[in-house]
């Protein structure tokens, strides 16, 4: 596959998991959050404040697709291996990292609270374990890509 091909695809893909996780955000999760209340009507008061809290924990990953895309762009100029490349997979990490923190938060306080139902405590550790593996990854990729950034640096010198 052709670098450009292969840039065209990591667009669609990010076009379609930002279209997943605006679904989630602004249909799935208030309909869950309703069902959690109607089934358990003294869960009222968490509802609105949790609905906040995952619309706001939605902002670092819509800026961490923005930041794919950017760096798909890079991968269709043929220009992979670049310190922007490096830095944005570096901010992905970072932005992965406080996602997961925040989740490990808001967790912790709703269990203290006695206000963790069973599926949102399951919902919650996916999101945390994703987040973690995220943040490992991109963490890892961004120093692979800085390091042979640097050593397509050193070759462009030595010609």
């Amino acid at each position: 596959m052709k670098q450009k091909d292969m840039s065209v695809w990591l667009h669609v893909i990010v076009i379609l998991v930002g279209a997943v996780v605006l679904f989630l955000a602004l249909a799935v999760v208030p309909r869950f959050g309703r069902g959690v209340v109607r089934v358990n009507p003294m869960m009222e008061p968490y509802y609105l404040p949790c609905l906040v809290f995952c619309w706001v924990s939605v902002l670092p990953v819509l800026a961490a697709l923005v930041l794919s895309w950017q760096i798909f762009s890079e991968i269709g100029r043929d220009n992979s291996f670049c310190i922007a490349n490096a830095r944005r997979l570096r901010s992905i990490s970072f932005l992965a990292l406080a996602d997961t923190v925040l989740y490990v938060i808001v967790t912790a306080v709703l269990s203290s609270l006695g206000a963790l139902h069973l599926a949102s405590f399951a919902a919650l550790s996916c999101v945390v374990f994703l987040g973690l593996a995220i943040t490992v990854i991109t963490a890892a990729l961004s120093y692979l890509t800085r390091k042979a950034a640097d050593m397509k640096t050193e070759n462009d010198l030595t010609i």
